[in-house]
């Protein structure tokens, strides 16, 4: 890894990510816009799922004088992004989010978390963990926003949403020339020289449709969340968004 230009892997990382997440950066500005902070503030946000960042630089952007933790369990993007980083104020943490432990000194200390195509990773059980753990992490009146897929309750439906994701997809690649996931894979460890840790791999225990809206309406609310809503939705691709009640 010591010899990779970062900052070249960081830009075609993006490149292929906005090409298979639809309208993914118009979804950061959007979270970030719908937190509503001050950007005179010192708001304190917690990116989870970070990779190598993008998120993370965004919330910055917005909210220049925030304190960020970029959580991530891939120690390749986050090698990433602290080479890219040009502050102290993204503070790149690898960490498995499925371990309580890790979020018992965050009690109460976001203003905000969000989270980018991560979720989905997850298995059912451990999102409804998850959700409880990003509750108390959140100062009153925090807010959660997550962007991710989302399933249909209707497979057909479902199953349409999937075949049109994928032709806008291959399309977005044929336009950009972007590396696909194994080509980004299989040229960085050439580019590397060696053989890469891909543990994050060992995190994958969800579905690449993720669940269903429903789902996530019920297990935040259940989770103690109110102002629950949807504030984008394209097919099967969503922002959604949460508050801690303020006390």
């Amino acid at each position: 890894m010591e010899k990779l230009d970062r900052q070249h892997w960081f830009a075609r990382w993006e490149a292929m990510q906005n090409c298979y997440v639809p309208h993914r950066l118009y979804r950061f500005d959007l979270m970030l816009k719908l937190a509503d902070l001050s950007r005179e503030g010192e708001a304190h946000i917690l990116d989870l799922g970070c990779g190598p960042g993008a998120l993370s630089f965004c919330a910055l952007r917005h909210y220049p004088k925030a304190r960020i933790v970029a959580a991530d369990f891939d120690p390749v993007m986050l090698a990433i992004g602290r080479g890219v980083a040009e502050t102290d104020r993204v503070q790149f943490v690898r960490v498995d989010l499925r371990q309580a432990g890790w979020w018992e000194p965050y009690e109460e200390t976001f203003d905000l978390i969000v989270s980018s195509t991560m979720l989905h990773w997850l298995s059912e059980g451990n999102i409804k963990r998850l959700y409880a753990h990003i509750y108390r992490a959140l100062k009153p009146g925090g807010q959660f926003f997550n962007s991710d897929h989302m399933a249909s309750n209707d497979p057909a439906i479902q199953a349409h949403y999937r075949k049109l994701l994928h032709v806008n997809q291959q399309s977005a690649f044929h336009v950009v020339g972007a590396d696909d996931w194994e080509s980004f894979w299989r040229e960085l460890e050439q580019a590397a020289g060696e053989k890469l840790d891909r543990s994050e791999e060992e995190l994958w225990e969800g579905t690449d449709n993720g669940l269903p809206r429903q789902f996530h309406v019920e297990t935040l609310r259940a989770s103690g969340f109110e102002q629950v809503a949807f504030h984008w939705q394209d097919m099967g691709e969503a922002v959604i968004g949460a508050r801690k009640p303020y006390r």
